[in-house]
């Protein structure tokens, strides 16, 4: 269905038909746009885009407001919380604006009566949802006890795996959190990346914040150790872990080297790389990002292709975004900042 041109001077019975097919092709597009977002953002093509976030991909490449780009990533992850729901949503039996109702109140036990429910009129099913969120005494601005769907991200390494457990009221807590900053645009690329943000935040909130300005120094130092052939290992508490290509390409960007019985070197000089933090305002300069914690300094051209450590061709980068830009191979096309 296709929304019909607008056409001044129609009589009331042509206007109202034109009325409804609009708004019906309106739903039929919404119902299309987020099943598309919904698996960009669940196998993370937005990656293969160039972006190192779900939100920098929406605000950037689609022009969404942060509280689009919140709508749609909330009903994009419910969706895939409730598979009976999202199949309903694919064939076309159920459209956009029912969809949105009964994802508030919807769980993985009860959705098949919701989808019966959304068989009634729109006004009846709103009524039934406001009632069932009364019920369950759920702030309909926060989040409903709905499990998150978790987030997969394959690394070139051996990945370390963490597993925490939650009491359901946490999870409640935790849900709705990340909701909202969704809302806010602050939610990074994926939970790892989340969890060590919220550390960082925490770690601030405790230090003296006068010895230098946030950014301008690594909040934690790593210790990365060079083996004979050249690979990369890190330390961790499930043992040594090889680094992947990118993660080893960021750290020969911007790191100190220690030799035994030589003085330590730093791959940018301190003046430049706080000449070059100050120049960015300790922000991020991939387009959408904008994170102002674990920052590091990128090579624009890479030394081993001529480019050196001048301002010029260094710009500021946080962790994630530095990590993509060298997994889809630094150098090989135009920066996007």
């Amino acid at each position: 269905m296709t929304a019909v041109p607008y056409l001044a001077g129609q009589a009331a019975p042509d206007c109202d038909r034109a009325l409804r097919r609009s708004l019906a092709a309106m739903d039929e597009a919404r119902r299309c746009a987020v099943l598309w977002f919904g698996e960009i953002h669940s196998r993370h093509l937005y990656r293969d885009l160039g972006y190192a976030s779900i939100n920098q991909y929406a605000g950037q490449a689609l022009g969404f407001s942060k509280t689009r780009t919140g709508d749609f990533l909330q009903l994009a992850r419910k969706l895939e919380a409730l598979p009976r729901v999202r199949a309903a949503v694919a064939d076309g039996s159920l459209g956009y604006t029912k969809a949105r109702e009964i994802v508030s109140v919807a769980t993985p036990a009860t959705e098949e009566r919701w989808l019966d429910a959304a068989r009634r009129p729109r006004r009846e099913l709103a009524a039934q949802v406001k009632r069932a969120k009364r019920a369950a005494q759920v702030d309909p601005g926060q989040s409903e006890l709905l499990p998150a769907v978790p987030t997969v991200v394959a690394p070139a390494e051996l990945p370390v795996r963490l597993t925490i457990e939650l009491t359901p009221e946490q999870e409640a807590r935790r849900t709705a959190l990340v909701e909202r900053l969704h809302k806010l645009g602050g939610v990074p690329c994926d939970r790892a990346e989340l969890l060590l943000e919220a550390l960082a935040a925490l770690v601030e909130a405790k230090e003296d914040r006068t010895k230098a300005p946030r950014g301008a120094r690594p909040p934690v130092q790593i210790h990365v150790h060079e083996e004979k052939d050249g690979t990369l290992t890190i330390a961790t508490d499930a043992g040594p872990r090889p680094l992947g290509r990118a993660d080893a390409a960021r750290l020969r960007c911007d790191a100190v080297l220690v030799r035994p019985g030589r003085r330590n070197t730093a791959t940018i000089a301190p003046r430049v790389r706080r000449k070059v933090l100050a120049r960015d305002r300790h922000r991020c300069r991939a387009p959408g990002c904008g994170r102002t914690r674990f920052l590091e300094v990128h090579h624009v051209v890479p030394r081993e292709r001529g480019g050196g450590n001048a301002s010029e061709n260094l710009v500021t980068l946080c962790g994630a975004c530095h990590r993509l830009w060298h997994e889809r191979g630094a150098g090989t096309g135009p920066p996007p900042w």
